[in-house]
């Protein structure tokens, strides 16, 4: 994690993530997380790496306005590159930070069962996967999580006492 530096996403980080979020994704994502309003009301929980003062890596997060315990990573993209930097690890640790300061002992976060990388990542990082009636590839998913047909998720848990 040499040269990595974590810091909330300013309003104006929006017009980069959107320019490389579908490369780096591997496909396009459209979603209003990524807007500067978004960024404008939720900056503590949204976070950049840079590594060398260059964008490597974002966290797209926010504190539960209504379940006041936890807090809820939806979406995490670093540059294919500088996977395995430790990059999404300092994105996660921070935002961590940023949850318990503010007293939330529950984060939540979700991957598709089709993404075996994250769902490794995860585990590594102590969260949990909830169990669920559906299973993919061996894995209980969320079904139509988004509300949509094709969206099952994954979906995972991880707590501390305060």
């Amino acid at each position: 994690m040499d040269n990595l530096t974590v810091r909330p996403a300013e309003p104006s980080d929006a017009e980069t993530i959107h320019a490389v979020v579908g490369e780096w994704w591997g496909r396009p994502i459209e979603s209003d997380m990524l807007s500067r309003f978004f960024l404008t009301h939720f900056r503590e929980t949204c976070l950049v790496v840079e590594k060398n003062n260059e964008r490597i890596g974002f966290l797209i997060g926010f504190l539960s306005q209504t379940l006041l315990d936890e807090a809820y990573i939806r979406l995490v993209v670093v540059h294919p590159t500088h996977r395995g930097s430790g990059a999404g690890r300092a994105l996660y640790e921070r935002f961590f930070e940023v949850a318990r300061r503010h007293g939330r002992h529950i984060i939540r976060s979700v991957t598709s069962p089709s993404n075996k990388e994250s769902v490794a990542f995860h585990t590594r990082l102590g969260f949990v996967i909830e169990p669920q009636e559906k299973h993919v590839h061996g894995l209980p998913v969320c079904h139509d999580y988004h509300g949509r047909s094709g969206t099952d998720r994954i979906l995972f848990v991880k707590t501390w006492t305060a």
